[in-house]
């Protein structure tokens, strides 16, 4: 884990393509807290060492279904897909995937 200080920063976008419902616009100054985090992205073996270690379940494992972005669908995957959220249509809610 690496220490990232807090401070005060901008967020957002002004390109007109963000969804403000999901804080990416309009650009506005924000103040975070300090925190910590990773340095580098995890693993799946690092993440089957937490579960194994923990006994962890995901949210997916639990309803059943995750949403996965459509670029990551396969065509054949793509027949189970039980739906969309209108505002974001490229996110397919996916019937057993965790």
């Amino acid at each position: 884990m690496v220490s990232l200080a807090g401070g005060r920063y901008i967020m957002g976008s002004e390109a007109g393509n963000g969804y403000p419902a999901d804080g990416e616009g309009p650009p506005r100054e924000v103040s975070v807290d300090h925190f910590q985090m990773d340095a580098v992205a995890v693993t799946n073996a690092r993440f089957r060492r937490f579960v194994r270690d923990t006994g962890y379940v995901t949210d997916a494992e639990r309803y059943g279904w995750s949403f996965v972005f459509s670029g990551f669908v396969s065509p054949g995957t793509a027949r189970t897909v039980a739906g969309s959220p209108a505002e974001t249509p490229w996110w397919h809610a996916v019937p057993g995937a965790d």
